[in-house]
This record gives structure tokens, C-alpha cells and sequence, in this order.
């Protein structure tokens, strides 16, 4: 392997025959693992059991499963480089790492169900998202995956709307133990999971709680409504994501449709003195449909208005006592994050959490400022405005402990620096083959690859 500068490397590189659309193919097992965790993921996050309170589920054992063979063949078999901007993304993940460790070891833990829920946000999850995975994201069937995620996303929704209309209808939920409830929680969704909202439930859909669901779909909803061509089946999420009768959720609806219009805004002041109105005229309708929408979402919820000017704003107000009184280092046993994200990095790890929570979700901001060039493609911008809306949704509820949310921002993340996983260049994965073909395989070809 030669490097130049700018980061651009010579590498030798594997030759599986032509390059079809669908590369990916080529590798079946890779891809197999791929999409049964998307299903397992999106579509039956809560799918699996529980180990002393813990739950355990199938696509989170799937990762955990897949990641000392994908560690090992990252370190022996692929081209061992990264991303600038991979690094410095994992470098901002560095000083809260730091103090959870020294949380751990001078203040112990309180809660050993959210110590492995840490553990493996913010360790494990970022460690394959952002510096494992994307090695072999060449290997990948682009347009497989994509069909994948699209049909969970929409298969999400259209379940939730079901369960939504059923429950009040026959007075109980359709529960699949090991499925679309952990085998723990069967039976339990309306006594533990406080979707009641009088005359209807939240939206649970398989993720068993409103909040969850919906924090967890904004972050991909900007990829599905890049990858999604039918309006239909984007409105059907929409619609989904507003009958969770939940106030932090209806906001991220918002925000996801104003950061939209502001987007097709900068398009159009950059075509001046030529303006498409009619691109205006449907970012303007698309924003009345969804404000539309939440005002449906009010008449569900059968509360009266003053339910969203709540001053205990829903129980949260007191986690904003902790500003009055910060410590700089964390002073608790290491626990679970509460709904306010930033207020619970205060209370749990003092003001150097603070910042170092902020770090990472800013992260973003500071890699679109360092490298401007991720943004020049469409799926980077999505990826981008999902990682910026969870920031944003973090301050009323983060849902930060809870599976899969996080699963969600590591991905996503990863997109927002690779793109769409199968369209990375070289199309196969790359190998430290030193220019030796593999037995019975064509001759090895020099391949630029690009970093920065």
C-alpha cells in the first residue's frame, strides 16, 4: 500500500469478476448477518428475553455475537486505515468513556442493567459503527439493504397503527413473546410501559413504548424519506410517529419537516433569481399536513390543551433541579440516564459530563465544519439531520438507555461519514493481500481510495 497526500492511498484490491449493481451479492454470509440484524433491529427491536432484569435481545446479540469475528478479521484480513473524520468522531466519544470509567471505579454501581446498557452505548456500538463496520460496508448489497430498511420502517408503522386502533376496540394487545415483546415484559406493556392516555394507548407499535419508538424512527426517518420513493408510505410514518400521542415526538415531527423546508430554502436562494414555487408550494403544504396531523394527534390524546404547557413538564421539571447544585466530577454510583439527557449527564457525571455528553452530540456540527465535503451527498445531509435532531429531542427525552435507540445514532452516524452502506468505493472489501490474488481468483488490480 502507497500513500500520498490528502490521504490518498494505493491499495490492492481483491477482484471478484465484473462489478454488478447488487456487489454485495458476492459475499452471502456478510450480507445474511447484515439483514437479519436490520429485521431484528427495526422492524422486532424488542424481540428476545431477559437475564436478571436485563433484557437481552435478538439483534443486540447478534451484534454482540458478530463483533470479536468482525474485530478479528478487520485486524488480520482488511486494509487496516480510517477516516479522518472516523477518528475524530471516536475521539469525542474519549472523555466520557474517561469518566464512566472513573465513575465505576471511585463510586461503583448502582445499577447493573444500565452499567452493560453504557458499556455497550457508548463503548461497544460506536467502537464497530464507527471504526469496525465500515471496512466492510463495500461488501454489501446496497439495494437489498435499502429494500430491507425501508420495508421495517414501513412494517413498524403500519403494526403500530394496528395495535393503535385495536386496543381500544378489543381491550387488549396482540403480544408475539420472543417477537414483538420480550418474553419478560409479556403481559405487562400497559402496567409498566405508561402508554395510557384515557381513551387510547400511545403508539408502541413492536418497540412497546411510544417515546421509544418514536425518538428511535427520527433518527432513520430522514434516510427512509431519501430511500422511500412512494409519499404514501412516507406519510403512513409520519402519521405513525404522531399517534404516539407524545409531546417530544410531535416536536421532532416538527423539527424534521422546518429543518426540510430550510434545506429546500438554501436550494432555492441558490438558484436566485430563478425560484421553483413549486417545490415551495410542497414543503409549505407538507408543513400545514403535519401540523394538521398533530392537531389530530390532540384530539387522540383526549387531554385538554393544557397538557402540553404542563409546568412539570410530564414529571421532568425536577431533573433541572441538578443545575442549581453541579459537582465538576461524578459524585453517584454509575446509573441510567433519566428522559433529560443533558440533565442527567449533570446529575450522574457533574459538569465535566455535561460537556462531554454535548461533545459527542455536537460532534456533528464540529465534523461538518472540519470536513465540509460530508455533506456534498444527499444521504450524508440525511444522516446528518437525523444525528442533529436527536440532539435536539435529547433534551426532553433522550430515551438514551433504551434499546435501540443508540443502535439507531451509531448507524447513522456511520452514514452520515461512509454513506449508504454498498456505495462506498472499490465496491469489494479491501485486503493487506500485498498484491497476491486469492487461489483460483483473477489477478489483483491498484484501486485509488480516497480519504477525508
Amino acid at each position: 500500500m502507497r500513500c500520498g497526500d490528502s490521504f490518498t492511498c494505493v491499495v490492492e484490491m481483491e477482484v471478484l469478476g465484473e462489478p454488478r449493481p447488487s456487489g454485495g451479492s458476492r459475499h452471502v454470509l456478510l450480507n445474511a448477518i447484515c439483514l437479519l440484524t436490520v429485521v431484528f433491529l427495526i422492524l422486532f427491536p424488542k424481540g428476545g428475553i431477559k437475564a436478571g432484569g436485563t433484557p437481552l435481545t435478538w439483534a443486540y446479540l447478534l451484534l454482540v455475537g458478530t463483533a470479536l469475528p468482525a474485530v478479528v478479521i478487520r485486524l488480520v484480513s482488511l486494509r487496516l486505515a480510517f477516516r479522518p473524520s472516523a477518528l475524530v468522531a471516536f475521539g469525542a466519544l474519549i472523555p466520557f468513556q474517561m469518566l464512566c470509567l472513573y465513575s465505576i471505579e471511585v463510586n461503583g454501581v448502582g445499577n447493573v442493567g444500565y452499567l452493560f446498557s453504557d458499556l455497550t452505548g457508548f463503548f461497544l456500538l460506536p467502537f464497530l459503527f464507527l471504526l469496525v463496520y465500515p471496512a466492510f460496508l463495500p461488501a454489501i448489497d446496497p439495494l437489498r439493504f435499502r429494500r430491507y430498511f425501508r420495508f421495517c420502517i414501513l412494517g413498524a408503522a403500519l403494526w403500530g397503527i394496528f395495535l393503535f386502533v385495536w386496543r381500544p376496540l378489543f381491550g387488549f394487545y396482540i403480544e408475539i413473546p420472543l417477537l414483538t415483546v420480550n418474553l419478560g415484559d409479556f403481559g405487562q406493556l400497559e402496567a409498566t410501559k405508561h402508554i395510557d392516555r384515557g381513551a387510547f394507548f400511545k403508539l408502541i407499535s413492536t418497540y412497546n413504548n411510544g417515546n421509544v419508538y418514536g425518538v428511535a424512527t427520527l433518527i432513520l426517518f430522514p434516510l427512509y424519506k431519501l430511500w422511500e420513493p412512494s409519499r404514501w408510505k412516507k406519510n403512513v410514518v409520519r402519521f405513525a410517529l404522531v399517534l404516539t400521542l407524545s409531546r417530544t415526538v410531535w416536536l421532532g415531527v416538527l423539527i424534521e419537516q422546518f429543518l426540510s423546508s430550510l434545506v429546500s430554502l438554501a436550494a432555492m436562494t441558490r438558484s436566485l433569481p430563478h425560484i421553483d414555487t413549486g417545490a415551495a408550494r410542497k414543503r409549505a403544504a407538507g408543513l400545514l399536513l403535519t401540523l394538521a396531523a398533530v392537531f389530530v394527534g390532540f384530539l387522540f390524546s383526549v387531554q385538554s390543551i393544557s397538557f402540553l404547557t404542563d409546568s412539570s413538564l410530564g414529571g421532568r421539571q425536577a431533573q433541572f433541579q441538578v443545575f442549581a447544585h453541579p459537582t465538576l466530577l461524578p459524585s453517584l454510583p454509575l446509573n441510567g440516564f433519566a428522559e433529560v439527557m443533558y440533565s442527567s449527564a449533570l446529575q450522574l457525571f457533574g459538569v465535566a459530563g455535561l460537556l462531554a455528553i454535548l461533545l459527542i452530540v455536537l460532534s456533528p456540527l464540529l465534523l461538518i465544519a472540519l470536513f465540509p465535503k460530508l455533506l456534498r451527498a444527499p444521504v450524508n445531509r440525511a444522516a446528518a439531520k437525523g444525528l442533529i435532531l436527536y440532539a435536539i429531542l435529547a433534551a426532553a427525552d433522550g430515551a438514551t438507555n433504551l434499546i435501540p435507540v443508540l443502535a439507531f445514532y451509531w448507524f447513522t452516524y456511520m452514514v452520515f461519514l461512509h454513506g449508504s452502506p454498498g456505495e462506498q468505493a472499490g465496491g469489494v472489501m479491501e485486503r493487506w493481500s500485498g498484491g497476491e490474488s486469492m487461489p483460483g481468483k483473477p489477478a489483483d488490480r491498484q484501486t485509488h481510495v480516497s480519504y477525508g
